[in-house]
């Protein structure tokens, strides 16, 4: 009871106080880092002998900060969460984005709000904007419409659109790596950190789920700090289709987390992917599944990611993001919402040259 209680209280929310002392602050700021290093599944990662000394260093000029008052809460707590340079360990107000090597704001570059469209760019070409890997009826049918029309157009060259896509699940882009499939790939598996919160915010979140809840049951048996909850396997289809011939994969550094692992994927199942683009992928992928954590004197929030990949280290990608294959030698377009771009019809002369 004790342990759902306190998984009620960090993960879905308390209201902050009308109030707030620094007293209050303090007391948040020191509640949060031992969620961080008590839950984070990246701690024990990111926290070794070589950067104790440099993580206790910006955990004490944090706290120092808070209490003389010369930062405000908010932007002292996220230069502490940006000391771990992840993505997904993000405070829901953005402040720690300024001490992080991105995103690029690209709404200050052009018109930016990409919106899911698919259309034929020319004779050759079949355009599919997609921009989000957020699972949902709606989206598994508009995902399905879009290859049914890219199927009737018998186009040689398809352009995969993922600016802008900033994930969701990974298995809502199934459907595109069944398409693009030529051969067998691995998935490289998850591990989820053993703790009973950790375990239980996801019995709470995903308890009408029977695939989650059995792999959550084997989790919690083992005595192990880094249990496998999702275990390494290989992708395969049968068949391979003859269409698309040549695939461009256009990004940018607000592809990221499902969208990333939904790259790399195709990027092992496939011989026909080629990625375009000006600048990496955010990286955001190697630690994920994040639960809320919201303070309870202040009402800060949080995300904090409770898995990580078995890649690790050898396949991480947070530190580098996927780079391009091609860099876009142009400009950035004046605008990307549900139109046809510069850039896509770049692409797509390069997709037609022999």
């Amino acid at each position: 009871m004790k342990i759902l209680l306190q998984i009620a209280l960090i993960f879905t929310g308390i209201s902050a106080y009308a109030q707030v002392s620094r007293e209050d602050y303090l007391s948040d700021f020191d509640y949060g880092v031992q969620m961080v290093e008590k839950v984070y599944s990246g701690y024990g990662q990111k926290v070794t002998a070589e950067t104790l000394e440099s993580y206790q260093q910006t955990k004490d000029s944090v706290r120092t900060a808070i209490l003389n008052g010369s930062s405000t809460f908010e932007d002292a707590f996220g230069f502490y969460l940006a000391w771990f340079k992840d993505f997904h360990l993000h405070d829901v107000c953005g402040a720690q984005d300024k001490y992080m090597n991105g995103p690029v704001d690209y709404s200050s570059l052009m018109k930016y709000a990409p919106i899911d469209t698919y259309c034929t760019v020319d004779e050759k070409t079949f355009l599919i904007r997609y921009t989000s890997c957020v699972w949902s009826l709606k989206r598994k049918q508009w995902i399905k419409k879009a290859l049914r029309s890219f199927r009737r157009s018998r186009c040689e060259n398809l352009i995969l659109d993922i600016r802008g896509n900033k994930g969701g699940a990974a298995g809502t882009s199934d459907a595109f790596i069944e398409l693009l499939y030529d051969h067998d790939g691995y998935y490289n598996g998850v591990v989820i950190r053993n703790t009973p919160l950790n375990i239980g915010y996801f019995r709470k979140t995903m308890k009408k789920d029977k695939y989650w809840q059995k792999h959550l049951d084997r989790s919690e048996q083992s005595e192990e700090e880094y249990p496998v909850l999702f275990e390494p396997h290989i992708v395969h289809y049968e068949g391979v289709s003859t269409l698309p011939r040549k695939v461009a994969v256009i990004i940018d550094n607000n592809t990221a987390s499902a969208a990333e692992e939904f790259l790399l994927i195709l990027q092992r199942v496939s011989d026909r992917v080629c990625v375009f683009g000006k600048d990496h992928s955010l990286g955001c992928l190697d630690y994920a599944n994040a639960g809320r954590v919201t303070l309870p004197k202040t009402g800060y929030k949080f995300s904090l990611p409770l898995t990580c990949s078995m890649g690790l280290p050898q396949t991480g990608i947070d530190t580098t993001g996927i780079v391009p294959d091609v860099t876009i030698p142009l400009n950035y377009p004046t605008s990307l919402t549900d139109n046809v771009d510069e850039w896509v019809y770049w692409v797509a002369k390069w997709l037609s040259k022999d």
